[in-house]
């Protein structure tokens, strides 16, 4: 009987290696086997072993595409076609990693359309958590091309960054996928380090029973299902048809999407939204798209009684299209709120656009609205992703044989909430991971959280920022500062092209020899008191200080926060002059420290400076 040799999925076609330096390619096969392996001029031969395991050395190689790799055992040859060598990048974190460009079409109308390089590509490691023990290869996956419709599923930080490497240096560049939507950074470490660290939960034996998860999965979805089912049955405008252009809302209140609504409106059920326009003549039997921002929670969207679009959960932005706009538009929204404080974000665009022409829904008639229900909130799902060592059993710990050139993070939305170990355990977690790719030295770029109100953010967002300052502390990491990048009623900012960016800027820093923390921007190194002055000094990494309008940073003194604004430039230290005898030595000092801060202190290319808390001596 023939055997077979398996190829790990990380390896098949259109896989990218990591160039000018050697590594390791690996399979399955019959035991004791001889097996060769044919590319370009080289041939390499090992033999498995006695569980067919095989392994290569594969020598350092230039940057190249397009090469075919020809495998072969006693008995089997297979071919491995349009294998790269270039630079291979891990992405890691949560959402706003993972955030892909088809998420990101309206502030980057082109970009989906006009990609054509297809040495930009990306391998998605499956969301698979796994708490028996590590994993040493992944179950399923492939290698994409980040064109059409591939890239629309393709995270936007990636993509960027990606582009913009290769428009410099013309080097295929090849994007591991791993980030998760809402995963808590216990999620991202090992069960060996948790312990370490004494944070391992008690319950982890039962992590590892399937049938603990199999049980809690379905006690969640029937809960959910069963939740939905009566929301929907208690929702009398669906029993009565309220979306219908007939339907006479005359005698319902009036609010306005972009102001605030009464509380009644904002508690859990269900609430309907009515308005009547009439286009513009020249408008008429155009496409166009409906954009109302977005929403908390889920909803049904009707034009002219058809629907036009739904989505379940708040995030993403609703944008429906109509296929012909007629003289008259009876818009009519089911707004399904779940949490606590629902409604129809304010501050984002409400409108209709065609042909770059706009039709304000935010005009002064507002809108028709009525509600139609009230409900309990709903209790969050489970997700077995969010449990300790899953994922890194699952996703980091079977990419462990690969070659790569650095590490991209953004994460800790979700650790906000239990912030005071996060800087312990990020440092950790680089480390790890530094090990797990048998490199110390590889680059480590993360995110600092952006502005976004407690609202959309949670609290404590300018404490995180503060522990993720701490991996700095590490040789070879670059820390990006997004205060000013982010949007304050949006935890999911758009512009990743501006994060990409500076990310590739710390990425070269790092390799061109600045080992020892980078940051995009300025940063505050310490505070010290001379006589009735304060001096804050920077790290600037080669540029200029530079001071905004109305500079201020703030002491806690006898309980209270006080505001120091009389502050002047020297150099690229920040000069407070102080009242008389005020004695600060041993205070706190901070400086945009809040969830939602504006950018005050920049260097001269206008790179924000990272927020800060220091002691003053």
């Amino acid at each position: 009987m023939k055997s077979s040799i398996f190829i790990p999925y990380l390896l098949r076609d259109g896989a990218i290696l990591q160039r000018n330096q050697k590594n390791r390619f690996w399979g399955y096969t019959g035991s004791e086997q001889e097996v060769t392996m044919l590319y370009e001029d080289i041939l390499l031969k090992t033999e498995s072993d006695k569980k067919g395991f095989f392994n290569f050395s594969i020598p350092a190689h230039e940057a190249s595409n397009g090469i075919d790799f020809k495998i072969q055992s006693d008995d089997v040859k297979i071919v491995l076609k349009d294998i790269c060598f270039g630079d291979v990048f891990l992405l890691g974190g949560q959402s706003n990693m993972q955030l892909w460009m088809e998420r990101l079409k309206i502030c980057y109308p082109d970009e989906i359309r006009k990609a054509k390089n297809t040495k930009i590509r990306y391998f998605g490691v499956p969301q698979t958590p796994v708490f028996c023990k590590k994993q040493e290869e992944l179950q399923s996956g492939e290698w994409k091309y980040a064109v059409g419709k591939n890239l629309e599923m393709l995270s936007g930080i990636g993509y960027f960054f990606a582009k913009e490497k290769y428009e410099e240096d013309q080097v295929p560049v090849g994007l591991i996928c791993t980030a998760v939507g809402g995963s808590p950074i216990n999620a991202w470490l090992s069960q060996e380090i948790l312990r370490e660290l004494n944070l391992l939960p008690v319950y982890i034996p039962e992590l590892k029973n399937m049938n603990y998860h199999e049980k809690l999965k379905k006690l969640d979805e029937r809960y959910q299902e069963d939740y939905q089912k009566l929301f929907e049955m208690n929702d009398i405008g669906v029993e009565e048809n309220w979306q219908n252009s007939d339907f006479n809302a005359e005698d319902w209140d009036r609010v306005y999407l972009n102001k605030t609504w009464p509380q009644y409106y904002q508690n859990p059920g269900s609430v309907w939204l009515r308005k009547r326009i009439n286009a513009p003549t020249h408008l008429i039997g155009k496409k166009a798209l409906l954009n109302l921002g977005t929403m908390i929670d889920a909803d049904e969207t009707f034009v002219n009684d058809q629907k036009v679009g739904g989505i379940d959960y708040q995030y993403p932005p609703r944008i429906y299209e109509i296929e012909n706009l007629s003289e008259v538009l009876t818009i009519a929204i089911r707004l399904k709120i779940y949490q606590l404080q629902g409604g129809i974000i304010q501050s984002k665009e409400h409108i209709i656009s065609t042909e770059g022409e706009i039709i304000n829904l935010d005009d002064s008639e507002g809108w028709k609205i009525k509600r139609a229900s009230y409900f309990p909130e709903r209790k969050a799902q489970y997700f077995p992703q969010y449990e300790p060592t899953g994922l890194f059993n699952g996703m980091i710990s079977p990419l462990s044989k690969l070659r790569i050139s650095g590490i991209f993070w953004y994460q800790g939305e979700s650790d906000s909430h239990d912030y005071s170990s996060y800087g312990m355990k990020f440092s950790k977690l680089i480390q790890e991971w530094r090990e797990i790719f048998n490199n110390q030295k590889l680059p480590f770029i993360f995110v600092q959280l952006p502005n976004c109100s407690e609202k959309f953010g949670g609290k404590y967002w300018a404490e995180l920022r503060e522990e993720q300052t701490k991996a700095l502390d590490l040789n070879y990491t670059g820390m990006v500062v997004s205060i000013g990048d982010g949007e304050s009623d949006d935890l999911h900012p758009t512009n990743k092209k501006v994060i990409s960016e500076k990310i590739y800027q710390c990425y070269k820093q790092i390799n061109n020899g600045h080992i020892w923390g980078y940051c995009s921007g300025p940063r505050a190194m310490k505070v010290n008191q001379v006589g009735n002055n304060l001096f804050v000094s920077f790290q600037t990494y080669g540029k200029k200080l530079k001071l905004r309008n109305h500079v201020f940073l703030e002491v806690s003194r006898n309980g209270r926060i006080e505001k120091l604004s009389n502050v002047e430039l020297i150099g690229n230290q920040i000069k407070i002059i102080l009242p008389d005898d005020l004695e600060l030595i041993g205070s706190d000092i901070t400086y945009n420290w809040s969830n939602n801060p504006q950018v005050l202190i920049t260097d001269d290319i206008d790179h924000a400076a990272a927020p800060f808390k220091l002691k003053i001596s």
